[in-house]
């Protein structure tokens, strides 16, 4: 499938590892894919590496998230980068992080059926449950679920979170390799509580229970819903050939090199905010300024179905050497045309608009064994909402062995701004915008070494006309072009069973635009930890601490009914945050036990995780990861 959207992750982690997890290519049996590029595979992660950060914002490796003080809750990522998705865009990104997508759907190739079920428990009510199931029949049909909840009641006033979400796929190879057909439906429920914030210091020691502390908003509420379905059918075509030499008498099959594909997608999404008001509400307090409405309750509702068509053609570079063999060489390249329609309901009103586009890409294949990685993209929209949108995105790199791996990337891109900024229509607010486009450019390099445990990037970006929420008003269009430097230096070393894990971003902007008044200037995690084996290795464990922190923590105020971060330029004062954490792997089994934001507790002093919304306190979470392979 050409695919112009990658993860925000750097680029070098579909390509050649996932640094952290030191998860690297495999051919073993047990393997798993990504849509993105389903030749390179990986081997299904069994260490204990980071499974206490289970929340889906902190992660083991890569970028972080900040969330509203609570597990499940809307969030927005710590260090700055661009989105690089392209098309049709609500606007109602603030749950990303949790969503399942086309592309973090992990396809897996199973010579046995494969099941995990992971399960944490924490305070407050705090839970988070997750299974996988994959499984084969006879390497003809391959299918398998993932499914994840998320709830938590938390500790201040409406603010609970109920997450639910999967994604369940299934594919079909002809025995003769001609045919292939998949099918994926992935599924995303967001049901949130949104309290505003606080309206006093919680920390002051007036309140014994954080469930008494006075909050902006407290009978308002969130439904976000997203069905997805996709049906691929493709046809191969290529030469015969003999797939084992003593067969040379048998029948020959076929060895793929072209491929035509159709691509059906069928999305329906369902956003909708209401608040229903009470006597103590802020409903006649001017909270929701020019969105008041009626005098008990106010609504805001966005939904759309979108069918798409996309045809693609796909090219593999193999080259038969004999009757009975053939290489694979290192190029792929593909393109696609297609056509997207959405029907769109915005309270009262009723439009429709599509979007028609063209791409094409050519990158590396991981199978050909070789060190040189690489892929360009290019997508164009030539008619509709996001007419004239462009996405130009290219990496390059080379393994260089044992000295490390070292590449490089760049990216243009043309985007329009999502629906809800140009598009507002109920009583009494209305606005009907055609905002100019967002000019971005982005180049970088980054230098990875397994061997050492190093990573080190630097990526600069040039920004013009970026799109603003401001809250409770018209969106606008910065008018300053805006420059950033992100760097980032990352190590995982150890000696003996003592490891400390250092990560360090540093975002550096010249101008004080947006991207100085959202993001924190410095943002560090550091682990130091103890790990061995015992009993003839059969108890594995892990015991430390996790420290983070930011400085210059300018965090966004978060504007719930438009699902909108927009910048304060206030600078949060943000204190170190401890956790202490115990890991262990018995067989298949592997446990956490974690003492979350210990920090909290020395000097008896709490933190503003963004503006308005306290960061929670101490908590004890347990979790289990329990692995089946029949």
């Amino acid at each position: 499938m050409v695919n112009c959207q990658w993860s925000t992750a750097s680029p070098v982690d579909s390509v050649k590892t996932l640094f952290g997890n030191k998860v690297v290519a495999s051919t073993k049996n047990d393997t798993y894919f990504l849509n993105a590029d389903p030749g390179q595979h990986y081997v299904i992660d069994s260490n204990i590496y980071g499974i206490q950060n289970y929340s889906v914002v902190q992660r083991s490796a890569g970028r972080e998230y900040a969330n509203l003080s609570n597990t499940g809750s809307a969030a927005y990522p710590l260090v700055f980068d661009i989105n690089r998705s392209t098309g049709f865009n609500l606007g109602y990104n603030q749950f990303d992080a949790y969503r399942y997508h086309k592309d973090s759907v992990k396809y897996y190739q199973v010579i046995r059926p494969y099941t995990e079920v992971s399960m944490l428990i924490g305070l407050k009510a705090e839970q988070i449950f997750q299974g996988i199931f994959a499984n084969q029949h006879k390497g003809i049909i391959y299918y398998g679920v993932e499914f994840r909840r998320i709830f938590s009641k938390g500790i201040y006033p409406n603010s609970r979170n109920n997450n639910n979400g999967f994604n369940l796929y299934g594919i079909y190879n002809s025995k003769n390799k001609r045919w292939n057909v998949q099918a994926d439906i992935i599924f995303n429920w967001f049901r949130p509580q949104e309290n505003g914030g606080v309206t006093v210091d919680p920390f002051s020691g007036k309140y014994f229970q954080k469930t008494l502390v006075p909050v902006v908003l407290g009978v308002a509420e969130g439904k976000y819903s997203q069905v997805d379905a996709y049906l691929k059918t493709s046809y191969n075509i290529g030469k015969k050939y003999y797939e084992h030499p003593s067969d040379t008498n048998g029948k020959k099959v076929l060895m793929p090199v072209f491929r035509i594909s159709h691509q059906l997608n069928i999305e329906n999404s369902k956003n909708k905010y209401h608040d229903f008001g009470t006597n103590a509400s802020p409903l006649n307090s001017g909270y929701y300024g020019a969105f008041y409405i009626i005098p008990d309750s106010i609504s805001n509702q966005l939904d759309y179905t979108k069918i798409g068509n996309a045809l693609q053609l796909d090219y593999v570079a193999r080259k038969l050497s004999s009757d009975s063999a053939y290489s694979e060489k290192n190029f792929i390249a593909s393109a696609e045309l297609g056509f997207d329609y959405f029907y769109i309901k915005q309270n009262e009103l009723k439009s429709n608009t599509s979007n028609f586009y063209v791409s094409g890409n050519f990158r590396n294949n991981a199978s050909s064994g070789s060190k040189l990685f690489y892929r360009a993209a290019v997508k164009y929209f030539l008619y509709g909402w996001n007419q004239n949108d462009l996405l130009a995105d290219a990496l390059v790199g080379y393994d260089l062995g044992k000295v490390g791996v070292l590449s490089g990337n760049f990216t243009y891109q043309l985007k329009e701004a999502p629906y809800i900024y140009e598009r507002y229509i109920t009583h009494p607010v209305v606005w009907d915008y055609s905002l100019p486009k967002t000019k971005t450019m982005v180049a970088g390099f980054r230098y990875q070494n397994i061997r050492y445990g190093l990573d080190a990037g630097l990526n600069y970006y040039v920004l013009d006309h970026l799109p603003v929420y401001p809250g409770r008003s018209s969106p606008y269009i910065s008018t300053g072009i805006e420059n950033a430097f992100v760097v980032h230096a990352g190590n995982r070393n150890g000696f003996y069973g003592l490891h400390i894990d250092n990560d360090v971003w540093f975002t550096i902007t010249p101008n004080n635009g947006l991207i100085k008044q959202t993001y924190p200037m410095l943002v560090t995690k550091h682990s130091i930890y103890y790990e061995n084996r015992l009993f003839k290795k059969m108890l594995w464990f892990a015991t430390g601490f996790d420290l983070r922190y930011r400085y210059q923590n300018n965090g966004p105020y978060y504007e719930p009914m438009m699902g909108a971060f927009y910048p304060t330029g206030i600078n949060n004062k943000f204190y170190p945050v401890l956790d202490w954490f115990l890991n262990a792997k018995i067989k298949t089994v592997r446990i956490f036990l974690k003492v979350t934001n210990i920090s909290s507790n020395i000097g008896g002093k709490g933190y503003y995780q963004m503006y308005g919304y306290p960061a929670t306190d101490l908590s004890f979470q347990f979790g289990l990861k329990w692995r089946f392979f029949e």
